[in-house]
């Protein structure tokens, strides 16, 4: 299995990150509730994008994580979390990506693993949580391997391709990835 580094982007990797989401448009934007417009697959945007991400991370408002092959170098995938939630709740959400060659080779479990235990020693976070589809199998194998636990279903919870959706509910506290 390949060895794989976490780390927050710099402006650097727009180019690679625009590579990988073309490169996983389809597969990217099926699971996702807003889709990007066609407009924003540019080096500029991406560039912008990055920046954001900087931003984003020093307010406290979300974080995102480059998912990279240690060896070479190459951008792989990404882990983020979002919708942070301070004192008393310390607590995100966490989303991932893959590039759909790596899927099923358990690198996004680790991906995931490694950036929990960065939220929760770096960040502070107590509690993490996720939401999956139920058709999305892999996703749901990636954050058993990493630990997370299910938690229930929140029916009919997001508008997404055309049609309303449930999410299998996840979490993992501190004391659990320990």
């Amino acid at each position: 299995m390949s060895s794989i580094t976490l780390r927050h982007y710099k402006p650097a990797d727009a180019q690679a990150l625009l590579d990988l989401n073309v490169k996983n448009r389809d597969h990217f934007e099926y699971w996702m509730p807003v889709k990007p417009l066609p407009d924003s697959y540019t080096l500029e945007k991406y560039k912008e994008r990055i920046q954001q991400l900087k931003e984003n991370a020093q307010a406290d408002r979300s974080y995102a994580f480059g998912v990279f092959l240690t060896e070479s170098n190459q951008l792989i995938g990404e882990v983020s979390a979002a919708f942070v939630e301070r004192s008393p709740a310390e607590t995100c959400m966490i989303g991932y990506q893959l590039d759909q060659q790596y899927n099923g080779q358990g690198i996004m479990s680790i991906a995931v693993r490694q950036a929990a235990r960065l939220l929760f020693d770096e960040y502070q976070f107590h509690r993490l949580r996720a939401e999956v589809m139920p058709e999305n199998i892999g996703s749901i194998r990636v954050l058993e391997k990493a630990g997370f636990r299910q938690e229930g279903i929140a029916k009919k919870s997001l508008f997404i391709n055309g049609a309303w959706e449930d999410f299998v509910l996840f979490a993992l506290l501190k004391e659990e990835l320990e």
